[in-house]
């Protein structure tokens, strides 16, 4: 009687545990093959939102000693064999009076004139990068200036005299948006020089200076902005200090430039 009912346990056990194995394996399978779960609107748009999202706010970094510079293709360095220009020699020196990280941001454009920096100036980022600046380098006017070399003066001084004015006029109104979004910021306006020697006849030369001396005029109506003269500099060492294109400095020639900031700011703070 005890073997029959010892049987009869185990089989009842053996079924239970196959029905179970069984509800098992279907649940299973109906899970591996339902539909996957349709996203909610709700989690839709969230997933839109953070892939569509606006920009990270292009704010400088206060903790930094921003530096930016604007200009043509003498303010983005090129013709350095060293990729540093002025502002890269620059900033070796101006490690020595803070010590906060030095941010240098370059927006320059290569054959840019006074008219392109001033559209460029306006537009939302550059807005935010003076804002948050502690230095402004300014180099313009080189490429409008360089079209003298092959201009006949007796016939266009009308025309030469329009040139003029309006970089005159557009460099006033890149100092009046400047000092609307920066009122503190130091300004340095690098000066231009000569890349053409002898070739640039003396009535050429006088147009230059007097270029460079208008500039510097009106500079100096900002009592918080400097002009940096170069005239002097390549006149004397042009041999030395211009690149294989014969037109932007070198390495050698860009530092040479970087000097003469740093000596005009040697007591700045």
């Amino acid at each position: 009687m005890f073997k029959n009912l010892k049987w009869i346990l185990i089989l009842f056990i053996s079924i239970i545990s196959t029905i179970t194995l069984i509800i098992g394996f279907a649940s299973a399978l109906s899970i591996s093959s339902a539909p996957p779960k349709e996203i909610s609107n709700t989690e839709s748009d969230a997933n839109t939102k953070t892939e569509t999202q606006e920009p990270a706010s292009r704010d400088l970094d206060k903790n930094n000693y921003n530096i930016l510079v604007l200009g043509d293709s003498l303010a983005k360095g090129t013709g350095d064999e060293k990729g540093l220009g002025f502002p890269g020699y620059f900033e070796y020196f101006w490690k020595t009076k803070t010590t906060k990280e030095i941010k240098i941001n370059n927006l320059a454009i290569n054959g840019d004139v006074s008219s392109g920096l001033l559209k460029v100036i306006k537009e939302p980022q550059t807005l935010s990068y003076i804002k948050g600046s502690d230095i402004i380098f300014i180099s313009i006017g080189g490429n409008e200036i360089s079209k003298l070399k092959n201009m006949d003066i007796t016939s266009s001084t009308t025309k030469i005299k329009d040139i003029e004015n309006t970089y005159l006029n557009n460099l006033k109104s890149i100092f009046k948006i400047i000092r609307t979004n920066n009122s503190s910021s130091m300004v340095v306006f690098i000066g231009l020089y000569n890349p053409f020697g002898k070739d640039l006849t003396p009535d050429k030369v006088t147009i230059l200076n007097e270029w460079n001396f208008q500039s510097q005029e009106l500079i100096s109506l900002d009592s918080n902005a400097l002009f940096i003269p170069t005239y002097d500099l390549f006149k004397y060492n042009s041999g030395d200090y211009l690149a294989a294109d014969n037109f932007h400095p070198n390495s050698t020639g860009y530092e040479a430039i970087s000097n003469r900031i740093s000596e005009a700011l040697k007591n700045y703070k």
